[in-house]
């Protein structure tokens, strides 16, 4: 049985091990991110407060605070490299107030909790926190061996019970995909790359308005009614005239997309910050030399993929992105974070009442992988009609293709947009993460291009 001090000690340690655990979970909660349920690094600060190196305890702590903090943070803002943070710290104090508040209490309760361990912590808690300790990681340990621990995507997070958010963070920073964003050189391959965008490279000034859309993980469909049910919004909308399908093959990922329909190059790495060189024939800039206003727009932060870069040198004069230009701080997605599409969509018309002679790019977002059923509006599509399971990531996306179609016909219903060349391609086939799929035929992507009335 225990004694009242050593009942004292582990109510103690549980609360000392609780305390920052539950409060980012708190913060997790309020702003609607994934976290794991214990964190295991905040043990490290506690070992320096038992050997009574107080100084360090507080330092480590924040540390560990921030990595924490970061986890989270890289699901509403993510980036690319660590220096992008100081641009993100300077955007938090224009984004959307709650996410200021937040941000403020986080750094008050930091300083708040630092202040308690070094005033409740005792060195008769040594013992009882070396036993939790051990059977935290244990615990932690099982979950490397036995759990299922699959590769994480881009924004995947680890939700397990216990874990450790800075080796998250280290590994994230040190992946393959993310690696390729340091590597120096020449960015292009030699050779040419055949896109939907072939005939406006050899015919730019054939309408006085082109709407390109490079549409996020829209796959070719195996059976035809499932594609034509999709883009049933397009094909029934009476503006859209002289309607043309093709597909494309491809295997890559969305960058690689981009540079395919923009400039005809395919990449060898995808540090394109410093990449001055090989933009000059991009079609942006066919566009703005035979003077059309060109414009790019795209729903996550600029500095995504250095498109705040390499835009320009393409041939962009006016960039819209989550951070510049858009505008709309309340609207948030969740497949990818950024601004949902069917907010962007009032802004594309805008450029087009704007605008005489117009070249507008538009790379959409809310149908990335995962396909989160939060950025559907309007639920279209039917899987079970074409025997395809519900809360598949293959029945979302559907459903998220269909609604932004349905957007899109929407938008082209508008007069603005009349008289002009539309031109939807997808980036890459869908990533499908929970299950293979036989809907989707590898390594093509699906082409509609059409006229509005």
């Amino acid at each position: 049985m225990y004694d009242s001090k050593q009942l004292k000690a582990l109510l103690a340690s549980v609360s000392i091990i609780l305390m920052p655990n539950m409060i980012m979970m708190l913060l997790a909660y309020l702003t609607d991110t994934n976290r794991l349920l214990i964190n295991i690094d905040y043990f490290i600060p506690l070992l320096l407060l038992a050997y009574r190196k107080r100084v360090l305890f507080v330092i480590v702590f924040i540390i560990i605070s921030l990595f924490d903090f970061l986890a989270l943070f890289t699901q509403l803002f993510p980036f690319i490299r660590l220096s992008d943070l100081v641009y993100l710290s300077k955007f938090a104090f224009i984004s959307s107030s709650s996410y200021q508040l937040y941000g403020i209490t986080l750094i008050v309760l930091i300083i708040v909790q630092s202040y308690l361990y070094l005033k409740i912590y005792k060195t008769d808690y040594n013992k009882t926190l070396l036993i939790i300790f051990n059977i935290i990681i244990l615990y932690y340990a099982y979950s490397i061996n036995f759990m299922d621990n699959s590769s994480r995507s881009f924004l995947k997070v680890d939700t397990n019970i216990v874990g450790s958010q800075s080796i998250s963070n280290i590994d994230y920073i040190s992946s393959g995909f993310i690696q390729t964003y340091t590597m120096e050189g020449a960015a292009f391959q030699k050779s040419k790359a055949t896109g939907a965008t072939a005939d406006l490279f050899n015919h730019p000034d054939s309408r006085d308005k082109v709407l390109l859309v490079v549409n996020e993980a829209w796959g070719v469909t195996t059976d035809a009614s499932v594609q034509n049910d999709v883009l049933s919004p397009i094909l029934n909308e009476p503006a859209a005239s002289n309607t043309k399908q093709e597909t494309l093959d491809f295997v890559g990922v969305t960058l690689a997309g981009e540079l395919r329909e923009l400039c005809a190059k395919a990449p060898i790495h995808f540090n394109l910050k410093n990449q001055i060189q090989g933009f000059e024939d991009c079609l942006p800039n066919h566009y703005k030399s035979l003077g059309y206003h060109t414009v790019a727009v795209h729903g996550a932060i600029g500095f995504m993929y250095d498109r705040q870069y390499w835009y320009p040198r393409a041939g962009f004069e006016q960039m819209l992105f989550r951070d510049q230009g858009l505008n709309i701080p309340d609207s948030r997605c969740y497949s990818f974070p950024g601004n949902c599409d069917s907010d962007i969509a009032d802004r594309v018309v805008e450029q087009f009442n704007n605008n005489d002679k117009l070249f507008l790019y538009w790379l959409t977002l809310n149908t990335h992988a995962i396909y989160d059923t939060r950025d559907l509006e309007t639920d279209l599509f039917d899987c079970s009609q074409y025997d395809i399971e519900a809360d598949t990531a293959t029945c979302r996306n559907l459903k998220l293709q269909k609604q932004f179609f349905y957007i899109l016909s929407q938008m082209i219903a508008d007069p603005a947009l009349s008289g002009t060349r539309v031109i939807v391609v997808g980036d890459h086939e869908p990533p499908l993460i929970e299950e293979d799929s036989n809907v989707f035929v590898k390594g093509k992507v699906p082409i509609i291009e059409f006229e509005t009335n």
